[in-house]
């Protein structure tokens, strides 16, 4: 049997043989290349609402604040990060407990120290929809089960508690606790919400051990490859829906300082000025108005995703985040017509 290297003080069952892990190679090219993802779905963003003009995207580039756009990223990272600290512990965990080899996804495992899992579960906590808190928390049973069976494998006791005992009951927890969601979502038809309520806790057991050789090579590699073609994707068409600049409502008049309103344009303020303001309205055309026919402005509220589920747990919806369970309520707003492209009467 051949494991990964150890300290000296170590304890470990006799027959087994220390493997030292090989010196990881200069990859410092890796770490020059993460800050440019943020950069590339900044750009992204704009390109995507400039409708792919290059004369309008250079105007947002002059006049958007960066910290807006990095907040969209920021906002994206917090679901995304966590998915991808967790399935990397995960992942080169099983692969180093199920073949005794050493791999890139066991080197990249071992640069995770425990305190960033934590904060990486705490982090999905906060931020993740409801219906994918089971997912997250199989995950993070299985960070745990995984770890205590690689660290301390002399110690069996232990490994079948973490491994075994505790995953079960969390499963039988979770099915008790998300019943009244499990069912709603059966009720509804809504299989896509069941799925992620009912499959995951029951994986959990099952995703604490070693497996086959062949089958840790194929899992371990195949979850990791498709992790890294998929989570771009997703964060990229997440980042492309996100707001920039703020929705705002004017109504026009037919001539300087006039008072008959002729038309109410509706877009985002990308600039304003004593003379003009520059809008970037809904087909994506940029406008320059003069001040001296604005008649009113309003700001219109986010009109939000629509929500896809009905399915809630005590008035928690599923495609909450605790954040937004637990936050105030926003403020009620009466509709203005003039966010509708209506003159306000």
């Amino acid at each position: 049997m051949t494991v990964r290297g150890r300290a000296p003080d170590d304890r470990r069952p006799k027959g087994v043989t220390r493997r030292v892990m090989p010196v990881p190679r200069n990859q410092e090219w890796l770490f020059t290349l993460l800050p440019a993802f943020p950069l590339v779905l900044l750009v992204m963003r704009l390109w995507y609402a400039s409708r792919q003009d290059t004369q309008t995207l250079l105007l947002l580039v002059q006049h958007v604040s960066p910290l807006g756009m990095l907040s969209a990223v920021l906002l994206t990272a917090l679901w995304v990060v966590p998915a991808v600290v967790l399935a990397l512990r995960a992942l080169g965990s099983l692969y180093r407990i199920s073949t005794g080899r050493s791999s890139w996804l066991v080197r990249s495992a071992d640069r995770v120290p425990d305190w960033v899992v934590a904060l990486a579960v705490l982090a999905g906590l906060l931020g993740w929809q409801l219906r994918l808190l089971p997912t997250l928390l199989t995950l993070a049973l299985a960070v745990a089960g995984l770890t205590v069976r690689d660290r301390y494998p002399e110690r069996p006791g232990l490994v079948q508690s973490v491994c075994v005992a505790v995953p079960v009951t969390t499963a039988l927890f979770s099915y008790v606790v998300l019943q009244p969601a499990i069912w709603q979502a059966a009720a509804q038809g809504d299989m896509g919400t069941l799925i992620l309520l009912a499959v995951p806790p029951g994986l959990a057991p099952l995703l604490t051990g070693p497996v086959p050789d062949v089958s840790a090579r194929l899992i371990a590699n195949g979850v990791a490859l498709t992790l890294v073609v998929l989570l771009p994707l997703i964060a990229g068409v997440v980042v492309l829906r996100a707001p920039i600049l703020p929705l705002t409502a004017m109504e026009l008049a037919t001539s300087p300082d006039g008072e008959q309103v002729a038309e109410v344009v509706v877009g985002h303020v990308i600039t304003s000025d004593d003379r003009l303001s520059t809008l970037l309205d809904r087909s994506g055309a940029v406008r320059f108005i003069r001040n001296d026919r604005l008649v009113s402005k309003v700001l219109c509220p986010d009109p939000g995703d629509v929500p896809r589920s009905q399915v809630q747990l005590h008035r928690w919806y599923v495609e909450q985040s605790m954040i937004s369970w637990v936050a105030p309520d926003p403020l009620p707003a009466t509709e203005d017509p003039r966010c509708e492209g209506r003159p306000a009467g």
